[in-house]
């Protein structure tokens, strides 16, 4: 039963037979030009639907393209906005109370592109949006604290910066609690602080910061003409401090503020660069 109903009956066949007969013989006795147009406008009308059906198919599928990739680069500008947010808070914390008063440094934001691979990272490269008048040996530091110093000048943008964790590293420090200036050196995987005699007031729990006095360089041509680490900077935290036996110093053992292990954007502290009035004078 379901095969008699779905099959086209006898006479529908012979109407569209006849039908189909009197479109070829109409077509065969028109004339040549007239034949062409007619066949052309049947044509027409018989494919149209399905170029109809193609240039809506490929129009979506270009549209769905299309929203991908504005979808793509509304994440990327979403992406870039959070960056430059955290980089304004990230700046605004460190240039906070700690520092000096006369503080008049520029926290210029950088991208770590390489890290030296090894057990413990000494070197970085990093790379500024914009031109920077770089200068040996000027602070870097991460939105927790002190992470080093720049070594190498690559360009105006790129520069490498040598880690507290490099063997040589010795920094001028200050335990901001009492006052006493320290150097502060690495020592295997961690941080000790030399040059405090053994019956000062010292104990775990105070906070260690840059004093903006001594600055070790080694290897340096002119220290005289080196950048100087502003007073202030937060360094890390006294874990242990105890006294030697027969020895003049204490032994204090720091735990650093900043993280040397992953750092996606890091600061370069360089001198305020003083606006020239129309005189010519700042």
């Amino acid at each position: 039963m379901m095969g008699k109903s779905l099959s086209f009956p006898m006479r529908g066949e012979l109407l569209v037979l006849v039908a189909c007969a009197a479109v070829s013989l109409t077509l065969l006795l028109l004339p040549a030009d007239t034949r062409i147009l007619v066949a052309d406008r049947l044509g027409l009308v018989l494919t149209s639907p399905y170029y109809r059906v193609r240039d809506f198919g490929q129009d979506v599928l270009r549209t769905r393209d299309d929203n991908a990739w504005l979808r793509k680069r509304v994440a990327e500008m979403e992406l870039l906005a959070a960056t430059g947010e955290r980089m304004q808070r990230d700046a605004g914390r460190l240039a906070g109370p700690a520092l000096d008063p006369g503080f008049d440094g520029d926290m210029v934001p950088c991208r770590v592109v390489v890290r030296q691979r090894a057990r413990f990272a000494t070197l970085v490269k990093v790379h500024s949006l914009m031109p920077v008048q770089w200068q040996p040996w000027q602070p870097v530091i991460s939105s927790s604290g002190y992470l080093g110093r720049l070594r190498e000048v690559i360009n105006d943008r790129d520069a490498w910066v040598e880690l507290l964790t490099a063997p040589d590293f010795a920094l001028g420090v200050e335990i901001e609690r009492t006052g006493l200036l320290g150097v502060l050196r690495p020592r295997g995987d961690t941080f000790v602080i030399d040059m405090v005699g053994r019956d000062e007031d010292v104990v775990p729990g105070d906070r260690v910061i840059t004093s903006g006095i001594a600055e070790i360089k080694e290897g340096d041509a002119d220290p005289g003409g080196a950048a100087l680490t502003q007073r202030g900077f937060p360094v890390g935290t006294i874990v242990q401090a105890y006294a030697v036996p027969d020895g003049l110093f204490k032994m204090i053992e720091v735990e650093p503020a900043a993280s040397f292990d992953f750092n996606e954007t890091v600061f370069v502290v360089t001198p305020m660069v003083a606006e020239i009035g129309p005189g010519g004078t700042p």
